[in-house]
């Protein structure tokens, strides 16, 4: 009995060491070519448990999803002749297994071979647009902060593709026989980023400062213009202030000097010498000042009035203080 199981172990071990080295698993978005002494026998691109010739075949498994690419920035020059500095990246699938294999092999060199494809063709579609393509994605006009502004804008300022449509033509560019020869479908490209060189970064910074000169000078002329206008108005209302204020000034003053008028008629009125002897003495106040001499005959009226107000000062006693 013992025998017997022994026996079976030596049968069954070797047997399950065999079909653990002939059986592998292809997982999901994986695809698998199997080779024999380095040359391709199968391709298999459906994902569960697949067989080999164990020691004999290699398994060797390649990407069935999207893969990344990324190129680096590449120097190259427009249709307008601006030399700009272009960074893309791009998105492929391996769709044709046996026509990948046989002409590129690993992934690594798909992605080297997508270096000279992708840059080759940006290249190619660059030098037919001007920068502006690059820079903007649709061709909606520009507004322009000033009417000056949009006179001086020139043809290289219109958009006559855009952004969008330079990358599904480079696509185009990239993808021609790129199926069909080497087994890749080139998913999308797009832009990255575009960085001027540092010619025509000069180039814009001093078409930008321009500008911003322009648009200073403009809005100093119209604050010039409305500080004119402003000042205008404010004059004019001080002036119409002013001729009010005067006029009403005038009617006060007329209507004090008539009430005055009025009350020294009617004071006059009442008592008349009284009145003329208030007007006496205001000619005397203001006749006699401190550096005033006057010679005065003694008939003369205020002659009369300075003797008469000395006899009322000497009729009046004097008190002394012993």
């Amino acid at each position: 009995m013992l025998s017997r199981i022994v026996a079976a172990l030596f049968i069954l071990i070797p047997l399950a060491i065999i079909l653990y080295l002939s059986t592998f698993i292809v997982p999901e978005g994986k695809q698998v070519v199997i080779t024999q002494f380095d040359k391709p026998v199968s391709f298999i691109t459906e994902p569960g448990l697949k067989f080999r010739i164990p020691l004999l075949q290699t398994v060797n498994t390649l990407e069935k999803r999207i893969l990344p690419w990324d190129g680096a920035p590449e120097n190259m020059q427009t249709r307008d002749t601006k030399r700009i500095f272009v960074d893309c990246w791009a998105r492929w699938r391996i769709v044709d297994l046996k026509k990948f294999y046989t002409d590129v092999r690993t992934e690594a060199k798909g992605q080297k071979f997508l270096d000279d494809v992708v840059d080759s063709a940006v290249r190619d579609v660059v030098a037919k647009h001007n920068l502006i393509d690059l820079v903007r994605t649709t061709a909606t006009p520009l507004q322009y902060e000033s009417d000056e502004l949009e006179r001086r804008a020139t043809s290289g300022d219109e958009v006559t593709s855009g952004r969008e449509k330079i990358e599904k033509e480079i696509l185009k560019v990239a993808s021609r026989n790129l199926q069909k020869e080497f087994g890749i479908e080139l998913v999308t490209v797009h832009l990255k980023r575009v960085k001027y060189s540092e010619k025509v970064r000069g180039e814009v910074y001093a078409r930008m400062r321009s500008e911003r000169e322009l648009v200073a000078a403009l809005f100093k002329s119209e604050a010039e213009e409305e500080r004119n206008r402003i000042k205008g108005m404010t004059s004019k209302e001080l002036d119409i202030i002013e001729g009010e204020t005067k006029q009403k000034s005038a009617q006060i003053r007329g209507a004090a000097d008539a009430e005055v008028i009025r009350m020294t008629a009617e004071a006059y009125g009442k008592d008349p010498e009284f009145f003329e002897f208030l007007q006496r003495l205001q000619m005397y106040k203001k006749a006699l000042k401190s550096d005033t001499n006057l010679i005065l005959s003694t008939d003369s009226e205020m002659f009369g009035l300075f003797k008469s107000t000395q006899r009322k000062r000497d009729a009046d006693p004097v008190e002394t203080t012993e």
